[in-house]
């Protein structure tokens, strides 16, 4: 174990069989929104080496439940474009799902609920550890625009994203520093905004600390298809440096 938590939200591409009735959408459409909303290969890119005690992965694609959203759409700004906690439309708008109020309670109950559990616990066995925990967000995001992006005009190949009272300027600094010095064009809180903090502790303790690392996919995979090409490679060795240097 390191004071590092390692959160992979969006690399499961999983969709149980039993859910698969809620969706409205033909193979095709789902196929489709499948590969343009999993952080494909993020587990690879980011956990290379790591102890799987430092990883918490959600268990099922964003299409299901989408556990780095707040339950609450209210507090959900995605939710006004049919993506908070549980999508209900499509990238291009079509209707995803029309679940009833009981049906989402069964599936945060099922998957949102329990994957908040062990990040906080694992926030919580590292404050009693070493005093101080760090939450690394591991993401990537599409070279065209999501419906959830609000600037995309020049896109960088790094995305950092930080969280008020839990992203401190010097870790901001030292990540901005890292990927700027191998050559990357770095954007803070572009394309997205934030950075996962276990609920226990958002707002609550500031040792907690917690960045958001975005990775446009076009610089490791065929969006096409999913697939890595050439500079997988470049960019997990890269990432796993990173890891390597918050960890210490």
């Amino acid at each position: 174990m390191t004071p590092l938590v390692l959160h992979l939200p969006h690399a499961s591409d999983l969709i149980p069989e039993g859910e698969r009735a809620d969706f409205k959408v033909s193979e095709e459409v789902l196929l489709r929104e499948r590969l343009r909303l999993t952080d494909w290969h993020t587990d690879g890119l980011f956990a290379r080496g790591a102890d799987p005690e430092d990883v918490i992965a959600a268990e099922v694609s964003r299409l299901v439940v989408d556990v780095e959203r707040f339950e609450d759409d209210a507090r959900e700004p995605c939710a006004r474009v049919g993506m908070g906690v549980t999508y209900a439309l499509t990238t291009d708008g079509l209707m995803l799902r029309d679940l009833s109020p009981g049906r989402r309670e069964a599936l945060i109950a099922a998957y949102y609920r329990p994957h908040h559990r062990r990040l906080d616990e694992a926030a919580r066995e590292r404050l009693t550890r070493f005093g101080r925990c760090l939450v690394l967000d591991a993401h990537s995001f599409p070279s065209r625009a999501l419906p959830t992006q609000t600037c995309f005009d020049d896109p960088p190949e790094i995305g950092l994203g930080t969280e008020p009272g839990h992203t401190p300027p010097g870790l901001l600094d030292r990540a901005e520093r890292f990927f700027r010095a191998r050559g990357f064009k770095v954007g803070v809180n572009v394309p997205f905004a934030g950075a996962m903090v276990p609920s226990a502790f958002l707002g609550r303790d500031a040792r907690v600390s917690a960045l958001m690392v975005e990775v446009r996919r076009d610089l490791y995979l065929d969006e096409s298809t999913g697939l890595p090409h050439a500079g997988f490679v470049r960019i997990r060795d890269v990432l796993t440096d990173l890891r390597a240097e918050l960890s210490a």
